[in-house]
């Protein structure tokens, strides 16, 4: 019976020349099987696309499917011996080993109202498939673009209508999917400016860019919410172009309410802060007039007769006067350095005699204090510099003063060394205060040049001082073009250097102060 069924089918295909023309010559892959399922003829088309020849397909077994293709090519092949004709997808394995993936219908083949055949009517789909996955990965990984950005995003059609958004976008309008998709929402988002005034129809910078095709970058515009409520900001825009046609636009956009909110509020402290130390600068002569008149009084005072008591009253007058003044010259100093209106006075002066003046400054309280106070200069440093003076002179009675308030015994030295810069004309001073007193303790450092900034409540209880005598050291040598840092172990001492640019000039001996 088998063997008739197979003459049936051959002759099928080779008495009728027209049914064969179109057999042959048709783009789909099609074969002939008997109800066993073996291969009895095939077209052009289907040997092209298995690469098999035609001994080849009618000799084929399960080894041309996969194990999942082979099962569901056995069900199909019962439903088409039922009279159906069922319509399913189903990899097959080419010979070179690839895998294709085909839309196949199986139809009965009938004679004399006997099933006797099944056509196999293939589609090859694997490149289409394989583009399908591809853009489904592209599409997945600009998903995850657009999701992960913080920046919102969204997309108008050329009418208008949203079609896209990001959750981040989705998030700042106060919208969802549902709400937004296909609806014209462009009205509704931009209409107003930051101003106030109204945007006239189509004539916001998106539907202008929707209209010309020109990208814009905008600030501190004005996006409103579902909710009614608006919020500021800055907003690119894009033409969505296809074959030169304007299809669209897509808009990049970030809240910068808060901000701005920030930054005016930094603004109006800058400004208040400015204001303080404008009226604070302004006000030097006036504040350090009546001090001096007030120390003046005092000096007098103790050149004239007094008690044992009164002479110690005229003393504490003295000395608080002379305090109170140190505190108000730190204050006004480092306000003028905030307001920008610290300016140097450079000159010629002899650095030697300078540092001597320093050191001779302290030197009756250091032998008070039983310290040895000395310093010395490199036989490189020059005579003489061109610098500010009092300024330089400022840093180093600081630093000295901070060294000898915080030292109960051992020595303080003020040295001073001459740093060559390899291919430079221009060389360093390094000005160093060496200290055996209490020390800093490593997590305290940080703050020593801050303002105000105090390393304990009983260290300030115990010793004083504003807080500012090292913030005003740092801008001073900032200012001259330096550098400032510290060295320093609680309990070990500290040293402070700083670090200042000079041009080279007369070299001369090594001399050691008293």
């Amino acid at each position: 019976m088998d063997k008739d069924q197979n003459v049936v089918l051959k002759q099928m295909i080779s008495e009728d020349g027209a049914y064969k023309s179109l057999y042959e010559n048709h783009p789909d892959s099609i074969y002939i099987m008997d109800v066993q399922g073996r291969y009895v003829g095939a077209n052009r088309s289907a040997l092209e696309i298995t690469g098999y020849t035609y001994e080849e397909m009618n000799k084929l077994a399960d080894e041309a499917w996969s194990q999942e293709s082979a099962v569901l090519r056995k069900h199909y092949l019962l439903q088409a011996l039922q009279g159906e004709s069922p319509r399913f997808e189903m990899d097959f394995i080419h010979k070179n080993g690839g895998i294709r993936r085909s839309i196949v219908t199986y139809v009965p083949i009938k004679a004399d109202g006997e099933i006797v055949g099944i056509f196999g009517i293939a589609v090859d789909i694997t490149d289409k498939v394989t583009s399908l996955e591809h853009l489904k990965e592209l599409n997945n990984r600009h998903s995850l673009i657009l999701n992960s950005v913080s920046e919102g995003i969204f997309g108008l059609d050329a009418g208008g209508r949203t079609i896209f958004m990001n959750p981040a976008a989705m998030d700042m309008l106060g919208t969802c999917p549902e709400q937004f998709s296909g609806i014209r929402s462009l009205m509704n988002l931009q209409h107003t400016r930051a101003d106030g005034s109204h945007y006239a129809a189509m004539e916001s910078p998106i539907s202008r860019t929707m209209a010309d095709g020109v990208p814009r970058s905008m600030e501190e515009e004005i996006f409103w919410r579902k909710d009614g409520t608006s919020f500021l900001v800055n907003y690119r825009v894009a033409p969505i172009m296809d074959q030169g046609r304007i299809e669209g636009a897509v808009v990049f956009f970030s809240d910068i309410t808060n901000e701005r909110e920030v930054l005016r509020a930094k603004e109006s402290a800058e400004r208040a802060a400015l204001a303080k130390a404008d009226f604070l600068a302004m006000m030097s002569h006036e504040i350090r007039t009546p001090m001096n008149g007030m120390i003046g009084m005092a000096d007098l005072l103790l050149e004239t007769e007094l008690n044992e008591d009164q002479r110690s009253y005229a003393e504490i007058l003295h000395s608080s006067s002379h305090n109170l003044l140190q505190i108000l010259n730190d204050i006004l100093d480092f306000s003028k350095i905030e307001a920008g209106k610290m300016s140097l006075q450079t000159e010629a002066c002899d650095l030697r005699e300078l540092v001597g003046g320093v050191i001779d400054l302290f030197t009756p309280k250091a032998q008070e204090k039983q310290l040895a106070l000395r310093w010395w200069a490199d036989t490189s440093v020059p005579e003489s510099l061109t610098a500010d003076p009092n300024r330089l002179r400022q840093i180093l009675v600081n630093l000295v003063g901070n060294a000898l308030k915080f030292t109960e015994r051992g020595s303080i030295t003020l040295s001073v060394k001459n740093i060559s810069l390899p291919y430079s004309q221009s060389n360093l001073l390094e000005f160093s205060v060496r200290d055996t007193g209490i020390g800093i303790a490593c997590s305290k450092q940080n703050l020593l040049f801050q303002s105000f900034s105090q390393l304990h409540p009983s260290i300030n209880r115990k010793y004083g001082g504003t807080g500012l005598g090292l913030a005003i050291c740092k801008q001073l040598v900032e200012l001259m073009g330096g550098t400032i840092f510290v060295e320093s172990e609680e309990g070990e001492g500290s040293t402070f250097r700083f670090l200042l640019p000079f041009q080279e000039g007369t070299e001369c001996q090594e001399q050691a102060g008293p």
